[in-house]
C-alpha cells in the first residue's frame, strides 16, 4: 500500500513543472475570496461585476509581483475578514476551526458516559418490585 502511495505521489508531482502561471495564481487566489455580492460563491466562480472587479485587481497585483499573502492582506484590509471563504487559523479564526472539534469531542465523551452508566452491571439483583413492574407493563 505504501508503494502505491509513493508511486501515485511521484506520478502526480511530475505534472507540475516550474512556478504557477499568472492565470493559475489569479484562480488560486480568487478561489478563496468570497464574492461580495453573491451568496456562497467565490470571486473565481461568480460573474457578478464585483467579482470581476476583484479578479481584475488580483491580476493587476499579480502582474506587479505581489505575493499571494500580500494580495489577500490587501483584500482583507479593504473588505474585512469576511471576504475570505476559509477563516484564518489565527486569533479569533482559531475558534472557527476549534469549536466544531471541541463540540464533537464533547458529544463523544457525553455519549460514552451515558453508555457506561446505562450498562447492566453483573452481580446486580433485580428487586421483586421492579420485576413485577416489568411484568405488569408487558401484560398491558
Amino acid at each position: 500500500m505504501g508503494l502505491v502511495l509513493v508511486t501515485a505521489l511521484a506520478i502526480g508531482s511530475q505534472g507540475r513543472s516550474g512556478p504557477p502561471t499568472e492565470d493559475q495564481r489569479v484562480r488560486r487566489i480568487t478561489s478563496v475570496i468570497r464574492c461580495p455580492t453573491c451568496s456562497g460563491l467565490s470571486a473565481d466562480q461568480s460573474d457578478a461585476p464585483a467579482a470581476m472587479s476583484i479578479r481584475d485587481e488580483v491580476r493587476r497585483r499579480v502582474q506587479e509581483g505581489e505575493t499571494d499573502g500580500q494580495i489577500k492582506g490587501y483584500l482583507v484590509g479593504r473588505f474585512g475578514g469576511d471576504i475570505l471563504l476559509q477563516p484564518e487559523a489565527e486569533g479569533v479564526g482559531v475558534l472557527v476551526w476549534a469549536l466544531p472539534l471541541l463540540g464533537v469531542g464533547g458529544a463523544v465523551a457525553g455519549l460514552a458516559l451515558v453508555l457506561r452508566r446505562s450498562r447492566v452491571r453483573p452481580g446486580r439483583q433485580v428487586s421483586d418490585a421492579d420485576r413485577a413492574l416489568v411484568e405488569k407493563a408487558l401484560r398491558s
